[in-house]
């Protein structure tokens, strides 16, 4: 319905044209090997606009893209990082592992390890998920599930846990849990909180934190009982641990219960 609201603001009317009637529409539902025999066809000045023919499309170099960019930062990382200095070293020493990394199949050129065909990715986590970003989030690829964008990136690369890193960047990507159908569990129905009967028997309690110590306290413990909605605010102050369940309870029995009964249901945010 949003088209139809849209064009509701313009005065237009809509006409059907029967087949060759419709030029240029007809010019662009042809295919690319499809020619026009007769060139004094009106169709022509409009088909070049939009049709390109076989032996138009030809083979050339493509443009440097990013993806060479961050290739050559894994290289510079590769040459410099400490822990890839000390594996190449080890390799280099024909040892069989170095820093608990097994070192099978590895090799060294032009002081740069690789993993069989595939270039060493250093323990960076920053140029790891850029890394991933550019195989990932590329308009070409349209994201891809986990087990695409990990054949895409054994192409040319490897680390160590790279399924866990990618499996962590795919769960955490905007994109794909935006667009894509979720395939979690179903929740079940939400349960409603009990109807209190008595006054002071079920009560909601929050923390209100972060504020100015000016006065020697820099926190607010809001208690409020859910039947008659009356409320205590209590000062207190939070260390660099944060409240704990026993300062908690100290300020309940001190506040509340020795002025009410127990309570028997609590919901805490």
């Amino acid at each position: 319905m949003r088209w139809v609201q849209k064009l509701a603001d313009f005065n237009f009317k809509i006409m059907y044209w029967f087949d060759k009637q419709n030029i240029k529409i007809n010019a662009l539902t042809h295919q690319a090997d499809f020619m026009l025999r007769d060139f004094n066809d009106e169709r022509i000045c409009y088909q070049w606009i939009t049709i390109l023919t076989l032996n138009w499309m030809k083979i050339a170099d493509l443009e440097k893209n990013d993806s060479e960019s961050i290739y050559k930062q894994v290289l510079d990382v590769n040459e410099i990082d400490e822990d890839c200095i000390l594996l190449r070293e080890a390799k280099i020493k024909d040892e069989a592992q170095c820093k608990d990394i097994k070192l099978k199949n590895c090799w060294v050129q032009n002081e740069i390890l690789y993993k069989d065909s595939q270039l060493w990715v250093s323990f960076n986590e920053l140029l790891q998920m850029n890394l991933i970003r550019e195989m990932h989030d590329q308009f070409s690829i349209n994201h891809l599930d986990i087990l695409r964008t990990m054949k895409i990136i054994k192409w040319n690369y490897y680390w160590l846990f790279m399924w866990k890193t990618v499996d962590q960047y795919i769960r955490n990507c905007y994109v794909c849990q935006w667009s894509k159908t979720s395939r979690n569990k179903s929740n079940d129905l939400l349960q409603s909180l009990l109807i209190s009967e008595q006054r002071w028997q079920n009560i909601v309690m929050n923390f209100i934190i972060d504020l100015s110590d000016l006065y020697d306290y820099n926190a607010i413990l809001t208690v409020i009982c859910r039947l008659l909605k009356e409320r205590h605010y209590i000062s207190c102050i939070t260390d660099d641990e944060d409240i704990t369940v026993k300062k908690t309870a100290e300020m309940l029995l001190q506040w509340i219960y020795q002025t009410y009964d127990l309570s028997s249901f609590i919901v805490f945010n």
